[in-house]
């Protein structure tokens, strides 16, 4: 059992397919697309602004007064060309009438009342200052925000394979139980054929026959409660990998097979952990992270300076004079400096609560830190020790195997007790359950010290399709 049959599952295709369909990678990945999309946006903020506007509106009428305060009657024109007349001089004359016509025109001039009004404009902004000092840091603080929740999903990621992987070692351990106690029922029943013969033939008391057949009833009841552990096993194991069904899940893996050393001493394994987790790579992103935030913080207290165009095409135009009732376009070119207090301290609180964050992450840190030299301490020491166990399981089932031929033939020749060849048989069994138990060990162990380490991956995270 513990060889593997040659198909069905290995710990790396359950760890594959419990990664795939991981419903914490799936909420990892919707926070990595928000990640990116910040960082997309905060990558908009390089290029200028550009405000397109359209806008009609419709006046109320309005009586205009006249630029000469009112009009002049026709009486009283036609008493003025009457003494223009009377003047005897032609060129005096003359003048004197242009001079009327002038007055006339001015005295019933009045401005236009323009009630429809179109306007046209674009304003294109770009914050020079604020490029250097606020955009670029915010956007290189936004890109390692992406690479830290990169990081984060490749740990969750190790957290499901790992999970993955005891499941399936632990469901291996239960068939391989099962069939311990499968094998030790079936040699009960064939030393209970043996004692029933010689029952029957006179040479041994009934009380050796039903002492076996009290043994064999235990053995059933623990064959039943192994194929329980069994079939509680499988049952996790599909829901890790979100598959349904009831049948035997077979298993391909060796589970005997030799297992690697890990190379390094248990400090370069620590110090190797300290870099190459996910876990501890994706805080120092955010570190870097919430550096470029204090920066864009600090660089928010500065004056702006901003180039500012501004194209228009409006009917009618404000800059002529009198108004007419057509489009004319206009632009304008600016340098802008602004600068208000209110930026310098709101700018030094931002950067304030972004170096508390900063602080945090470092603790956060450090804190992972103890974690990792505790887990690889523990993992390092349980390999060690596992490797031991399984080769001193090795020798124990050689020894209770031979123990157990060694008393058959005894009772057979007449020579044994049925207790002796019933204690042997138990030692064999126990022997079998502490070979499963060392190789299913010596496998979680190795795993698990792989995983501490940062070993383990990278995983393909992408959705399954």
């Amino acid at each position: 059992m513990l060889r593997g049959s040659g198909t069905g599952l290995t710990a790396d295709e359950v760890a594959r397919r419990a990664v795939s369909s991981a419903p914490s990678l799936v909420q990892g990945r919707a926070q990595l697309e928000q990640a990116r999309a910040g960082a997309a946006q905060a990558y908009l903020a390089f290029f200028p602004r550009l405000d397109l506007t359209a806008r009609y509106t419709r006046l109320s009428p309005i009586t205009q007064g006249t630029l000469g305060g009112g009009g002049i009657t026709p009486e009283q024109e036609a008493g003025l060309r009457a003494l223009i007349a009377t003047v005897e001089d032609p060129s005096a004359q003359a003048l004197f009438d242009i001079n009327l016509q002038s007055q006339l025109a001015l005295a019933n001039f009045s401005f236009p009342v323009l009630l429809d009004t179109f306007s046209f404009g674009a304003e294109l902004q770009y914050p020079l200052t604020d490029v250097f000092f606020q955009v670029l840091p915010a956007y290189e603080g936004a890109e390692r925000a992406v690479d830290a929740q990169e990081a984060q999903i490749q740990a969750t990621a190790s957290g499901v394979s790992q999970q993955a992987r005891e499941a399936f070692y632990n469901y291996a351990r239960a068939r391989a139980a099962t069939a311990v106690a499968e094998s030790t029922v079936a040699t009960i029943e064939a030393q209970e054929r043996v004692v029933q013969s010689a029952v029957d033939a006179g040479v041994t008391a009934r009380i050796d026959l039903m002492r076996l057949r009290a043994q064999l009833a235990g053995g059933r009841v623990a064959v039943e409660r192994a194929r329980g552990g069994t079939a509680t096993a499988a049952e996790a194991l599909r829901t890790l990998m979100h598959e349904s069904g009831t049948g035997e899940i077979l298993i391909a893996e060796d589970l005997l097979a030799g297992l690697p050393e890990v190379e390094g001493s248990r400090e370069e394994l620590i110090q190797r952990a300290y870099s190459e987790r996910p876990e501890s790579r994706a805080i120092a992103h955010l570190l870097r992270a919430r550096d470029r935030q204090i920066e864009a913080a600090e660089g928010s207290r500065y004056p702006h300076l901003v180039l500012d165009g501004q194209f228009s095409f409006d009917n009618p135009n404000q800059r002529l004079f009198p108004a007419q009732q057509r489009f004319v376009e206009n632009y304008t070119l600016s340098v802008i400096l602004t600068w208000s207090p209110n930026d310098l301290f709101a700018g030094e609180e931002r950067a304030r609560a972004a170096r508390a964050q900063r602080e945090e992450s470092e603790a956060q840190l450090a804190q992972l830190h103890d974690g990792i030299r505790i887990q690889v301490t523990q993992s390092y020491e349980s390999y060690r020790a596992a490797r031991l166990s399984l080769d001193a399981a090795h020798t124990g089932v050689e020894a209770a195997e031979e123990g157990v031929r060694v008393r058959t033939e005894q009772y057979r020749a007449g020579a044994g007790l049925i207790t002796e060849l019933m204690a042997a048989t138990a030692d064999l069994a126990r022997a079998q359950l502490d070979l499963v138990s060392a190789a299913i060990d010596a496998r979680i162990a190795h795993t698990q010290l792989v995983r501490a380490i940062g070993a383990d991956g990278p995983y393909d995270v992408s959705p399954a399709r």
